[in-house]
């Protein structure tokens, strides 16, 4: 398969949402950093007008930077959401990914596992909801733009595997978040193996473990996962990275964005830490097999 690296504008968010820093200086950034693409994230061009939005779509073809775009959450069924909200969000997201040149809207569910996993039945619910919205969106937002699920940190790759098959669209595809399965308690390389077939795009992000002890140290209280750029924590970034490449030959390249979410307002670290994450993520697909080899128990 062939991969090719972006940068997320939620690398940028604290810094862009105290005006620290303009959308475009970001992207003249992302470009100098070599990358392919920029993600823009829907909540750093909501404010924009068509002539906006424009002027974005032209600087990335002067910069040579391809635009995708991320939406966000379809809506939670246990919060009151219609799937006819969740259809209008789709709309929304649809029309502005057609507007800056993207070939798909990102979008997710609105819950987090953790916070259901005494309730089954409401899992189930939070699915039914997300089935209903998609298949009523294709049906009813109007242009090609695909929609891509991100698995966020919500349903398990079986229930995911079910989503998509229930959609029943070309449509609607995964967007696949390498670490995300770490949030929900899932082996991240055994959810990766699952969806990869069914994903046309994704994140890059890592983790590192943070232990919280007692005062005297003689235990510890747990532990904190956080995130941080690739390369800087302790996922095994090589075998996630393998099944993506074990993929089959497609017709448009795959996309994946580095996700910097340990961003903090007054602390302009990303040229350095994307600069690096992007050179960690790039050597590894300049030495990768030509023709590596599905793993074992994947779909294919």
């Amino acid at each position: 398969m062939h991969i090719v690296l972006g940068v997320d504008t939620l690398s940028y968010h604290c810094r862009l949402a105290t005006g620290e820093i303009s959308l475009e200086d970001v992207m003249r950034e992302v470009a100098d950093l070599g990358a392919a693409f920029v993600q823009l994230n829907a909540v750093h061009v909501r404010d924009r007008e068509a002539g906006g939005l424009e002027s974005l779509r032209s600087l990335a073809g002067e910069l040579g930077l391809g635009i995708t775009l991320s939406g966000d959450v379809v809506g939670r069924a246990g919060n009151g959401d219609t799937v006819e909200s969740g259809v209008q969000r789709i709309r929304r997201w649809a029309a502005l990914a057609e507007a800056i040149g993207s070939p798909f809207a990102r979008v997710s569910s609105g819950f987090y596992r953790n916070e259901l996993l005494a309730f089954p039945e409401r899992i189930a619910v939070e699915q039914r909801y997300l089935i209903d919205a998609l298949r009523r969106a294709v049906a009813e937002v109007p242009g090609d733009v695909q929609i891509l699920l991100e698995n966020h940190s919500d349903f398990t790759a079986d229930e995911y595997v079910q989503i998509i098959d229930e959609v029943g669209s070309d449509r609607v595809a995964v967007f696949l978040d390498l670490i995300n399965p770490i949030s929900s308690l899932q082996d991240p390389l055994t959810v990766i193996s699952r969806l990869a077939p069914l994903a046309t795009a994704g994140h890059a992000k890592d983790f590192r473990i943070e232990s919280r002890y007692v005062e005297d140290r003689f235990h510890r209280r747990g532990f904190d996962v956080q995130w941080c750029y690739p390369g800087e924590g302790v996922a095994d970034l090589t075998s996630l990275m393998g099944v993506l490449v074990a993929q089959g030959d497609r017709a448009e390249p795959y996309r994946l964005s580095v996700e910097g979410l340990d961003n903090h307002p007054g602390v302009a670290d990303q040229r350095e830490r994307l600069g690096a994450s992007l050179r960690f993520l790039q050597a590894f697909l300049d030495n990768a097999p030509a023709t590596a080899q599905p793993l074992a128990g994947q779909v294919t």
